[in-house]
């Protein structure tokens, strides 16, 4: 049933190291929509993250896009505005070719033969960062610490110079930020390194073609808190995929989020927390705030229809999001239920049981 839809193929969406992550409930996801009927021109996603929601849905809908995280941002700018390849015509770093993915790859491949440079990766998140900081951080080796700034250095540089533009400037970062999750020596999120290298960290960072998909619509994104845009956005569904345990998002992926910027920051502590400001924190990550936060965002945001993720072992319980949505502006609330995939990185239990719930509600005026 699902092949007949205009939707991109599961094999043509990156997976991205992220707790919460939709990769494995997108179809899923696509069959409660057909199945409620929805329709509509646009699709907003409130939540972002990854991106693996908007980028199966871009063939189908217009996508407004957001999230308060920079480096997320980066991934939709790089995967879900445009909606052709980037070409590098100002680039002339060496003679490409006429056809425009063999043009990336000829890019990518440069930049993989850069020699590196001691920066900040190398200087803060490898064992380097002993003689520096006096901890001893694992977060990468020497070489890749040294690789992802050489490259990181070189991007900038050619943008700022104006040999490549916005779109093939934030095209470059995604493609190394999916490069470091393939190196990083984490068990899944950046919150603490491992003890001991893990048999990736030892891979040398390559970065890799990252297909762009063709859409008949254009697609805008934001990096904003959701709160702050949602008077200013109109659609036809919004989609919610909010954190849903009490870790801060920005904490558990400060790492992604310095080489998106790239800014140098202030870091304190054994893993190299980056400061992090009240802005970047998010209001679905404490039980003191997350039920309201919700109920404020749901009665918020101008939509036809509204369809909320959430994880059976988040801080919001079936029943209380289902009191949030009933007193909420939204009408006929459906509830579906599908068995979860735990993230990988979570080797603390072996509960099979954890189930994704999506909520559908709607406007009826």
């Amino acid at each position: 049933m699902i092949s007949s839809y205009n939707i991109t193929p599961l094999n043509k969406i990156p997976q991205f190291r992220l707790i919460g992550s939709k990769h494995s409930v997108l179809n899923n996801l696509f069959e409660v929509i057909r199945k409620e009927n929805i329709t509509g021109g646009n699709f907003f996603d409130v939540f972002s993250g990854s991106t693996a929601v908007s980028r199966y849905f871009k063939k189908m809908f217009s996508i407004i896009s957001n999230d308060n995280l920079y480096f997320s941002y980066v991934l939709q700018r790089a995967l879900i505005v445009p909606n052709k390849c980037p070409t590098f015509d100002n680039l002339k770093i060496l003679t490409l070719s006429s056809e425009p993915e063999e043009r990336v790859y000829q890019v990518l491949e440069f930049l993989n033969k850069n020699e590196g440079a001691e920066g900040f990766v190398y200087n803060h998140y490898t064992p380097a960062s002993k003689n520096i900081d006096g901890i001893e951080r694992r977060y990468f080796s020497e070489a890749n610490g040294k690789k992802i700034d050489g490259v990181r250095t070189k991007i900038e540089n050619w943008f700022t110079n104006g040999y490549i533009n916005e779109d093939e400037y934030f095209y470059l970062i995604a493609s190394l930020l999916l490069a470091v999750q393939k190196v990083a020596n984490i068990s899944g999120t950046y919150g603490a390194f491992n003890k001991l290298w893990d048999p990736r960290a030892n891979k040398f960072l390559t970065l890799k073609f990252m297909e762009i998909i063709a859409s008949k619509f254009e697609h805008k994104a934001f990096n904003k808190d959701s709160f702050d845009i949602l008077d200013k956005i109109n659609c036809d569904i919004a989609y919610i995929d909010p954190p849903y345990n009490s870790r801060q998002y920005i904490a558990n992926y400060h790492m992604l989020e310095t080489i998106a910027k790239y800014d140098n920051p202030k870091i304190s502590g054994k893993t190299g927390m980056r400061d992090y400001t009240k802005k970047e924190k998010s209001v679905f990550c404490s039980k003191k705030t997350v039920g309201s936060a919700l109920l404020n965002l749901l009665n918020g945001l101008k939509a036809k229809y509204v369809i909320l993720s959430y994880n059976s072992e988040g801080l919001l319980s079936k029943d209380k999001i289902t009191d949030i949505f009933k007193k909420s502006k939204l009408n006929g609330v459906r509830l579906y239920e599908f068995p979860y995939r735990r993230f990988k990185s979570n080797h603390n239990s072996h509960n099979n049981k954890i189930k994704e719930y999506i909520f559908v509600g709607k406007v009826i005026k």
